[in-house]
């Protein structure tokens, strides 16, 4: 066997991150939570701009922490709940389709929901629901969450943007 005079390059520096296809839509999303964010800051008075600013900076740090987790490799399993509907593993577009239509049920009933209940309940029980579905989280931890998620809005809301929000369908038709 003969030596080889080539010149080896060091493996270890030619690892680059690769940017999966997934996180694309985590990289899109960061950009735009952060230029909202940043628009309302340097172009809104104080008060009108806390709450996407706020909304901005948490979107923003909830997907560089999924960024994170899809560079490494990993996947959680609350994804499988809120999932887009149109994955490549699905088999036939019947799926597909359910899928979608699961998803924008969702949105459509949350809509409806704050229509005719009001925000706060509607929050709180999405909130819920959802942890409930993931089956990670207790059912009096969940309770918890949503109650604090609840009284964070409700702050928001009331007492730093002073905003009257509509009275809900519910409390006309009975009121």
């Amino acid at each position: 066997m003969k030596p080889c005079y080539a010149w080896h390059r060091d493996r270890r520096r030619e690892t680059k991150m690769k940017i999966k296809r997934e996180s694309q839509f985590t990289l899109a999303l960061m950009a735009v939570s952060f230029a909202a964010a940043v628009y309302a800051l340097t172009k809104w008075d104080f008060k009108t701009a806390l709450v996407p600013v706020l909304c901005g900076a948490a979107i923003f740090i909830l997907c560089f922490f999924q960024l994170m987790k899809e560079l490494k490799g990993g996947e959680t399993k609350s994804t499988q709940i809120m999932d887009s509907g149109f994955d490549e593993d699905k088999s036939t577009e019947r799926e597909n389709l359910l899928s979608a239509v699961k998803y924008f049920g969702i949105l459509g009933a949350l809509y409806i929901s704050i229509y005719i209940i009001g925000i706060y309940p509607s929050i709180g029980l999405f909130v819920l629901l959802y942890l409930l579905a993931s089956r990670e989280v207790s059912a009096a931890k969940s309770i918890i969450v949503a109650a604090v998620v609840v009284g964070v809005v409700y702050i928001i809301i009331n007492e730093v943007a002073q905003e009257a929000l509509p009275d809900p369908l519910l409390y006309r038709l009975v009121g």
